[in-house]
């Protein structure tokens, strides 16, 4: 069953097939999701919905909407929309360089529908000799750990230019397929210039914006649970609640915030709103990447301070208990991910300040679950 996939909140008496079946016997057949589940070099349709052999157009974008947050975002198919275009730098699947990637295109969470024989040959240009050994028909992984296991099971480099080609599962801008849809990044929607990134879409009624707080001072956002922080923008300056693209998963967004009283939300009321969290005992799915194995919780986008999507040993994520909205990044460390040991930052209660300073030291080794 490959049709689109969506939050469901647990019953003890529904099971997810159960409502599965009972959604589309009651609706119909759901053949709205080409270009998120299925399609040519996606993965074939669900029954009843053609060959899938037709390139057919681009589906519009449609952005959820959230009344009484926090809620569930789509795991597969749209959780927002751009609202400026860019252009690609580099070639990409059925992407040229100096294409132009119009605005409204769509903006999904962090997870992959999965591999098959559907992208065998999309497989194949990424370097892989046998494609059937990347093959993955549960799906649910993120962009990163997808990539990442795909570059150890084929033994090649991903991501890895070569000329005027980019080789990953998603192309320099953070996204790919014909019915352009982005994972991450977002990097030709904005300029890394100035203070505060620019806006790159909407989620769901908040702004989403490039990854960078401040630019200039090199500051990036603390950000709860589904991706967001409060703080002031391009467009306010009175603190609002808004998203950032950012460089780990969930990449996008982990859920709909803010959180019911209009503040952050955590890790643990973000998995709250997914049966897919933690619903095989914590047992989780061993996955082995390039840089080894992980355990990993398919179709659970609420990533805690450690990087881990699973457990109940939650690692509570830094904004959750900060004064600041943001943190330096070490201009030493050579990448985004690293921070600078004499900035710090002052932690508290979500509900006041507590007068407890942490140096970011201590924050990197909580982040690292040491």
């Amino acid at each position: 069953f490959d049709s689109k996939k969506t939050a469901v909140s647990s019953s003890p008496m529904l099971s997810l097939r159960c409502v599965f079946f009972l959604a589309s016997g009651v609706a119909g057949q759901d053949c709205s999701g080409k270009g998120v589940t299925w399609g040519p070099g996606i993965g074939p349709p669900p029954a009843g919905c053609g060959s899938g052999t037709s390139t057919g157009t681009s589906a519009t974008c449609t952005n959820p909407t959230c009344s009484s947050p926090p809620c569930a975002a789509p795991l597969l198919g749209d959780v927002g929309c751009t609202t400026v275009s860019g252009v690609e730098t580099y070639n990409h699947e059925l992407l040229s360089a100096g294409q132009e990637i119009a605005s409204n295109a769509h903006i999904y969470g962090p997870f992959e529908a999965g591999f098959t024989s559907q992208q065998q040959s999309i497989i194949e240009n990424w370097g892989c000799s046998d494609a059937s050994v990347a093959y993955d028909t549960e799906g649910g992984t993120d962009i990163g750990t997808a990539e990442s296991k795909v570059s150890h099971l084929c033994n090649v480099e991903l991501p890895r230019i070569v000329g005027n080609t980019y080789y990953g599962v998603v192309g320099p801008c953070g996204g790919h397929t014909g019915d352009y849809h982005f994972h991450r990044s977002f990097s030709c929607l904005y300029s890394e210039t100035g203070g505060h990134s620019t806006k790159v879409g909407v989620i769901a009624g908040h702004n989403i914006y490039g990854k960078w707080e401040d630019y200039d001072n090199q500051r990036l956002p603390l950000l709860d649970a589904c991706g967001a922080h409060i703080g002031p923008t391009p467009e306010s300056s009175t603190a609002v609640y808004h998203y950032h693209a950012q460089d780990k998963a969930p990449f996008t967004v982990g859920c709909h915030g803010p959180s019911a009283s209009g503040g952050l939300v955590s890790v643990a009321t973000c998995r709250s709103l997914y049966s897919d969290c933690d619903n095989d005992g914590g047992s989780g799915t061993t996955i082995q990447t390039k840089t080894g194995s992980i355990s990993y919780d398919r179709f659970c986008p609420c990533f805690d301070a450690a990087g881990s999507n699973m457990g109940t040993n939650i690692q509570e994520l830094p904004a959750l208990s900060s004064t600041e909205i943001y943190y330096t990044v070490d201009s030493n460390a050579g990448d985004s991910n690293g921070v600078s040991s004499t900035s710090t930052v002052r932690f508290a209660d979500t509900s006041a300040a507590s007068g407890l300073t942490w140096t970011f030291a201590a924050l990197l080794c909580a982040a690292l679950g040491f």
